[in-house]
């Protein structure tokens, strides 16, 4: 059945090109395109926010860690320069030890030196005084047996020739300390030297592991200074993330808010040129039959099955719109289309369909049929209606899924497209 409608299609409203309605219209379009790209992108912004809320969170937990790792580094810093300045001060005390070992040893030599040349010279003078008595006593002895005039006379003398003198023998005492105290201050020497060894062993040990300190110290530095760049790196990179979203955000929310205020006033400039059009009346007479609405079905073939079949112009359509469905809300007024004189009102216009319409002519063979109207007689047959009179309210009675009106014009029997006879 093509004079009845059930549901609605894309909405679309009644428009001619090249006029003010139109340009608003395409204006009204552009500007809702804009504002929805527009707050695409804040959204997306939105989104971008959060994601560098949560990358900030990361950061911050970074710059937390680096805050942690620096805490750490310092200590061990100061650990490290508390162990350099031990192994400093026990360089010092070896060194100084070195030193008094060096000076010790030095004088022990020189000691040494000079108790060698002492006892040298005792030694020799000893040995002088040996050689001087034995050569006397050889010559003495040949004397003394010739001169003697008895064996105990010879062995006296003799005896008195070889008898070492106390000069002597103080001498060999002394020859024989000296021998003593070198002998010691040898051994203390050689003791000594292995000291100063043992001592310069350990200087070098320690100045070894005074070296790896004073490495481990640089690298500490090198170390903290790399994590206050890194944590300063980090900080500035955030301040410029959020920074650049929040501008970005506030420049993309103050064009959305200027898109919106541009919109709003496009859709008022469109809804009173709507208006306006609705009202007016088209060369043929006729003018829209609601001051305001959305279409929600077009004129035409569909592919909705419930939809009857209609030929139309030679061709035939397995389902076919013969109307214009329109919906304001329930209880909208209904209003003639054209002058004419109403021929069917009430129900039910068709023996299959339990809705309520109005059907008028407007001579000529042209009728406007007002289908889906609330139960509410406003009109009768044979009343004469001028254009824009109240014929009914906007239903749901009849084959209806909603309020609306299934707006028809039948032109000597043809189902025609109300927009040919609309302004």
């Amino acid at each position: 059945m093509v004079a009845t409608s059930l549901v609605g299609s894309t909405p679309s409203g009644p428009v001619r090109g090249g006029d003010p309605l139109t340009e608003a219209q395409n204006q009204q379009r552009q500007l809702q395109e804009q504002l929805a790209s527009q707050q695409a992108a804040l959204d997306s912004l939105r989104a971008l926010s959060a994601t560098l809320d949560q990358r900030l969170a990361a950061a911050q937990a970074e710059l937390a860690s680096l805050s942690t790792e620096y805490e750490r580094v310092a200590g061990l810093l100061g650990q490290v320069e508390l162990q350099i300045a031990e192994v400093q001060a026990r360089l010092e005390i070896i060194r100084a030890r070195i030193e008094s070992l060096d000076r010790m040893l030095a004088t022990l030599a020189s000691e040494i030196a000079r108790q060698t040349r002492k006892l040298t010279a005792r030694e020799s003078l000893l040995e002088d005084h040996y050689r001087d008595a034995y050569e006397r006593s050889q010559t003495s002895l040949l004397e003394v047996l010739l001169a003697a005039d008895s064996f105990e006379v010879v062995a006296t003398q003799v005896g008195y020739l070889l008898t070492i003198s106390e000069q002597d023998a103080a001498l060999a005492d002394e020859i024989r300390e000296l021998r003593g105290t070198l002998k010691e201050n040898q051994t203390m020497l050689a003791q000594g030297l292995v000291e100063q060894q043992e001592a310069r062993d350990l200087q070098e040990a320690e100045e070894a592991r005074l070296a790896q300190r004073q490495a481990e110290l640089a690298s500490l530095k090198q170390r903290l200074g790399e994590l206050v760049i890194a944590a300063e790196r980090k900080r500035q990179q955030q301040a410029a993330a959020l920074n650049a979203a929040l501008v970005a955000q506030g420049d993309v929310e103050r064009q959305v808010q200027a898109t919106k205020e541009a919109a709003a006033a496009a859709n008022s400039l469109v809804a009173r040129l709507l208006a306006e059009s609705r009202q007016r009346v088209s060369q043929r007479g006729f003018r829209w039959p609601m001051d305001n609405f959305i279409i929600t079905q077009e004129w035409g073939p569909t592919n909705f099955l419930l939809e009857d079949g209609y030929t139309y112009r030679g061709v035939y359509y397995p389902h076919f719109h013969g109307g214009i469905d329109m919906a304001n809300g329930c209880g909208s007024r209904i209003r003639a289309a054209a002058t004419g004189v109403v021929v069917a009102s009430g129900q039910p216009l068709w023996p299959w369909d339990s809705g309520y319409g109005v059907v008028i002519d407007h001579g000529g063979g042209v009728l406007s049929w007002y289908w889906h109207l609330r139960a509410q007689v406003v009109v009768s047959p044979g009343q004469g209606v001028a254009v824009g009179d109240t014929i009914g309210y906007e239903g749901n009675t009849g084959m209806s899924t909603g309020c609306h009106l299934h707006f028809a014009i039948n032109d000597n029997g043809v189902w025609e497209n109300p927009r040919f006879f609309l302004p």
